[in-house]
């Protein structure tokens, strides 16, 4: 989760990234609502609540309450108003969001939200994952051909597995959404999880 919503630029975009480090936002973004909202604002164009709850499968006003959330801790912003006058769509206020997890490991609340976050996230993970397999015939082959869910069993320190995650981190953030400008023209959305964690015992 943490990395699906960091982003550093290049070359630098108008927006930083954000750096969350404060318990009540990471709990406002602790819902999978809210993770597939902010997540589908990052992924392409400004979008409206009704937009939103097509895609989570939400209501257009529990989508509006969603946002009004996220707005409250600035995680979210409404744009410019339609042509045609249309609702107003949302957009994110970051070229992307990073949780420090370092503050919030100080106290049981903090370690509490940010466990909750995760979830959410990987909840929607889990949705869009769906998604893909459930329509995975009505899928161009060459988009098959390039989707991939490999797993991969490590040996690895915590110190190497850091290094390992940012090395595959640095790769990825050219490529972010809100700050690709010159991606070729049959370019699209693209989710890529990365998941990295000790194998615990059954026992």
């Amino acid at each position: 989760m943490k990395e699906s919503l960091h982003n550093r630029t290049e070359p630098a975009p108008a927006k930083p990234r954000r750096v969350i480090n404060d318990i009540e936002a990471v709990r406002a973004m602790a819902h999978p609502h809210r993770v597939a909202i902010l997540c589908y604002l990052l992924s392409g164009t400004d979008r409206t609540a009704t937009e939103c709850a097509a895609e989570v499968g939400g209501t257009a006003s529990a989508c509006s309450y969603h946002l009004r959330e996220l707005e409250r801790f600035g995680l979210v912003e409404r744009a410019e108003q339609m042509d045609d006058g249309r609702a107003r769509p949302w957009r994110a206020t970051a070229v992307g969001f990073s949780i420090r997890s370092g503050p919030l490991e100080d106290s049981p609340a903090g370690k509490a939200a940010d466990l909750a976050l995760s979830r959410a996230a990987l909840i929607d993970n889990q949705r869009l994952i769906k998604r893909f397999f459930d329509r995975s015939d009505t899928i161009d082959q060459a988009w098959r051909a390039a989707s991939t869910f490999d797993t991969f069993e490590l040996l690895a320190t915590p110190v190497e597995l850091n290094v390992l995650t940012e090395r595959i981190a640095d790769l990825l953030r050219p490529y972010r959404a809100p700050i690709r400008s010159h991606a070729p023209k049959d370019a699209d959305a693209v989710r890529v999880i990365y998941q990295a964690f000790p194998r615990l015992s059954a026992q």
